[in-house]
């Protein structure tokens, strides 16, 4: 019996065995629990720790001048970019009044404006109470040294005067023109204040130019600076523009120098590459400087007009009978060697047409009648051989009544009256043959000469050349051009506006380089009055070399002394050719073709 009741009671050995065994059970319990705790702490830490960091701003934001594009010429010549300047405010609280005349004298030499204006000003609104004036938005560095000086002389005298509480110099970027007025109806200008640009390039590329202020933001802690939000600007899109400046500054002297002499109201020329519509001058006189913003303002309200060339309109006269006799040809219906028996008047329902000299010029060709420049014989072209309906067809095709797409703010469509139209008469039909009862842009006008010297094609005039966008070039893509007359009937255009200036045109020629051109004498609309008296547009529109022409050229010459275009205009077209071959160094017509006959044998 006592053995049996030995054998079922557990060893010393086994009872050990298994209190070890609990205790390390429980150990391990308690260790994942103090696991749990710490973990839980170390998460609740994180968590106050991420939140309290949310409080605290990793970054400071920082305003910083964000210069707008620039814009050079055709080969890299600057003609606008950004300048930093100050604008100043005066802190009138901090400011004594009996400091206030001596304050307007040291800002006023400086800046050079009225130094008694100024002080009544300042002292004015100091008497209201208004905290603060500003005195100027563009202060150079220069100044703002010289002003701190001039001040710096006398502060120490008044009580409770501190210059760096008074002056508030902020920096900002202003736009600038290195050189003057060049191209300055081309370029367009940057309202004092604004980032907003108006007229020309500054106006149409606006979007792609715009500069201003950026907010960037730069962090507290160094090692962050590479995830800065907003750190790195942009750089600015940079143009180049199809403008030569040796030939905007030719241009822009010829026209000021043909405005002068022939006591004109104004002068506009246009140099284009008629195969590619590139603009490579445009120029008018008079312009503004567009480093002077209040000559701006003043020269907009004056004309009602920032570019003379582009936004004016005008009845074109005779240099639009060319449309006209290219549509003829390019039907079939007239030769140039079509006759037609001028008797001095044409007749058409509600109107009699005259020549410009009332003359009758009896037995013409069509060569002769662009030579004479005979009004009735266009009527008659347009009438009877081309048609009413073909005839504005010709017109809608050529690009008239429309915006030419041109890359310059500011561009009107022209206007012309037309079938359809209660305005519209059988008058405005022959009007419009040679020119009258049309409002059109010397712009247009070079779109549709373009067409009758480059074989026929309506091409889109323009004056960007390529845009450089983060260091990358991109090329100026126009719309594709399209073929408004034949190949055949641009040719005959060619050879027969060569030939019609032999005779009253005749200054226009150059020797050694053959031309051809078209002069335009036009009376000047009064609208329901009729015309001025006694007053006429000038123009001329031709090219060189006639055959195979590298350079278009318009003149146009408002209300000019002179009254004949063939007189004041087609000269200046001449001067301009003369130039230009210089300039350019195109070879005469002889030596050219004694060149292309050598290079075509060397190269069959």
């Amino acid at each position: 019996m006592t053995q049996d009741l030995h054998a079922a009671s557990p060893s010393a050995t086994e009872e050990r065995t298994f209190v070890w065994r609990y205790a390390v059970a429980a150990g391990a319990v308690l260790a994942l629990g103090v696991l749990v705790v710490v973990r839980m702490v170390m998460m609740q830490s994180a968590s106050e720790r991420a939140r309290l960091m949310e409080m605290v701003p990793n970054y400071y934001s920082e305003s910083v001048a964000k210069p707008r594009g620039l814009i050079f010429d055709r080969e890299g010549h600057l003609l606008a970019g950004d300048r930093a300047v100050y604008e100043l405010d005066v802190n009138l609280t901090d400011t004594p009044a009996e400091a206030l005349p001596r304050l307007a004298q040291s800002i006023g030499n400086v800046l050079r404006v009225d130094v008694s204006q100024l002080a009544q000003e300042l002292m004015l609104h100091k008497q209201r109470g208004t905290p603060a004036v500003q005195v100027s938005q563009r202060v150079t560095e220069e100044q703002k040294t010289a002003i701190e000086e001039s001040i710096g002389l006398w502060a120490g005298s008044v009580e409770g005067f501190a210059v760096n509480r008074v002056l508030g110099f902020h920096t900002n970027m202003v736009r600038y023109y290195p050189e003057g007025d060049l191209a300055a109806n081309v370029l367009g200008y940057v309202a004092l204040g604004q980032n907003k640009g108006y007229g020309g390039v500054e106006q149409y590329y606006d979007d792609l130019l715009k500069g201003g202020v950026a907010w960037v933001q730069h962090p507290y802690s160094p090692w962050m600076e590479n995830n800065a939000a907003g750190k790195m600007l942009k750089e600015p899109v940079s143009l180049y523009l199809t403008i030569d400046r040796n030939l905007q500054h030719l241009a822009e002297k010829t026209a000021r120098e043909a405005a002068e002499g022939q006591d004109a109201k104004s002068a506009s020329i246009i140099v284009a590459n008629p195969y590619t519509g590139e603009i490579l001058a445009m120029a008018v006189y008079p312009r503004p400087n567009l480093n002077d913003y209040d000559e701006i303002q003043e020269y907009v309200k004056k004309w009602d007009a920032f570019d003379l060339a582009l936004e004016r309109t005008y009845e074109p006269g005779s240099v639009f009978k060319i449309v006209t006799m290219a549509a003829a040809i390019d039907e079939g219906t007239v030769t140039p060697d079509t006759h037609f028996e001028d008797v001095g008047i044409y007749q058409v329902p509600g109107r009699a047409v005259y020549n410009w000299n009332r003359g009758a010029w009896g037995d013409q060709t069509m060569m002769t009648c662009l030579q004479h420049s005979l009004n009735t014989c266009l009527a008659w072209v347009a009438v009877e051989h081309v048609g009413k309906n073909n005839f504005y067809n010709y017109l809608q095709a050529f690009g008239f009544g429309q915006r030419t797409g041109i890359d310059l703010g500011g561009e009107p469509p022209g206007f012309y009256n037309r079938p359809g139209s209660d305005q519209w008469s059988f008058s405005d039909f022959a009007s419009q043959a040679f020119g009258q009862a049309i409002a059109v842009t010397p712009v247009q006008m070079v779109v549709a000469a373009s067409a009758i010297a480059n074989g026929g094609y309506l091409v889109t005039p323009h004056v960007l050349r390529y845009d450089v966008v983060d260091g990358r070039a991109y090329r100026y893509q126009p719309d594709a051009s399209r073929q408004v007359i034949s190949a055949e009937a641009s040719r005959t255009m060619r050879e027969m506006l060569e030939e019609s200036l032999q005779g009253e045109s005749e200054a226009a020629l150059v020797p050694g380089y053959r031309v051809a051109g078209k002069t335009g004498t036009a009376e000047i609309s009064a609208g329901t009055a009729g015309y001025v008296l006694n007053a006429t547009n000038a123009s001329f529109v031709g090219w060189f070399p006639a055959e195979k022409p590298q350079y278009l050229i318009y003149i146009w010459l408002e209300q000019p002394k002179g009254k004949w275009a063939s007189i004041v205009a087609a000269p200046v077209f001449a001067q301009m050719v003369r130039q230009i071959a210089a300039l350019e160094r195109v070879p005469p017509d002889a030596v050219r073709e004694q060149l292309e006959a050598q290079h075509s044998q060397v190269n069959p």
